[in-house]
């Protein structure tokens, strides 16, 4: 797996402002990540019929609520972002589409009121790992699914390490355990590359570029490191230049990750080499 490296820089262009915590349609520089979730509301979409009930967890900027709402027959979504929420609703309007503010331990909905309730890339934003799922078993029917996707901790870069959103990180025995808690019958998947795909091949080719230049990129820094600031900001490009290495990260490599779409990914097994766990939980225990 490739680990990608983003900076969670804010991004002045977002009408509810991307800091790096929640991912956001139309944001250049995010377009991988964007796609990978996109790929769980599909995956999700694919696993179970049409005409349910469906609660989604997190919903943040509300594109995902509102690709399940095309296909289910009511979706509600929440988020603990009250801005978040506000431009969901505004932006995503449908008869059969709910949003509501709440936090992910405690849910404002009766019991057994879903069959299928889905929360992505949101469990690792909290630390009440137990209250959140006791809640997800609580408003499930008894026979109800909770689908939920995480970052494999595993198989991510420092950068995905350091994300200071992340509260609490999974491997794949972890996410089983706190599962296996309150679920009946827990199946662990995982999100893996389709590697035929040309987009795919493209952006390893990239990547293996990226990673042969990296101790050149290295060794400049360290050559400049004790200079004076001013010195160091003209003199970097110039050597980088020598090196040939224009820009880093290379351009060509963003590009090419980002050049990635939700059908380049599949669901699979085994979950531990996944970059992104997958958990299906089904019968509730209550």
């Amino acid at each position: 797996m490739h680990a990608h490296h983003h900076d969670h820089a804010a991004e002045p262009g977002s009408p509810i402002g991307f800091t790096g915590e929640r991912v956001l349609p139309d944001i250049p520089e995010w377009a991988w990540c964007f796609q990978a979730h996109l790929f769980g509301y599909e995956d999700l979409i694919g696993r179970v019929p049409a005409g349910l009930r469906v609660l989604d967890i997190g919903c943040g900027e509300g594109y995902g609520a509102a690709r399940l709402a095309e296909h289910f027959s009511h979706v509600d979504a929440c988020d603990v972002a009250a801005d978040a929420v506000a431009h969901a609703a505004s932006k995503y309007r449908g008869r059969n589409l709910e949003f509501a503010v709440s936090d992910g331990t405690r849910l404002p909905y009766a019991n057994a009121t879903f069959d299928v309730v889905c929360s992505l890339q949101v469990i690792e934003h909290f630390t009440g790992t137990d209250e959140h799922l006791t809640e997800v078993a609580r408003v499930l029917k008894p026979e109800g699914m909770y689908y939920v996707t995480t970052p494999n901790i595993t198989k991510m870069g420092e950068a995905e390490k350091d994300n200071p959103y992340h509260l609490r990180d999974f491997d794949a025995a972890d996410l089983n355990a706190s599962l296996s808690r309150h679920f009946a019958d827990v199946k662990m998947e995982g999100m893996f590359y389709v590697e035929d795909s040309l987009r795919y091949r493209a952006m390893v080719r990239a990547e293996e570029r990226e990673t042969r230049l990296r101790p050149r990129v290295a060794g400049i820094e360290k050559a400049v490191k004790p200079l004076p600031g001013a010195i160091r900001a003209r003199l970097r490009p110039a050597l980088r230049a020598l090196a040939g290495v224009k820009a880093w990260p290379l351009p060509e490599a963003e590009t090419a990750r980002n050049a990635i779409l939700a059908e380049d990914f599949y669901a699979g097994e085994p979950a531990e080499e996944s970059f992104c766990l997958i958990g299906v939980a089904r019968n509730p225990k209550r």
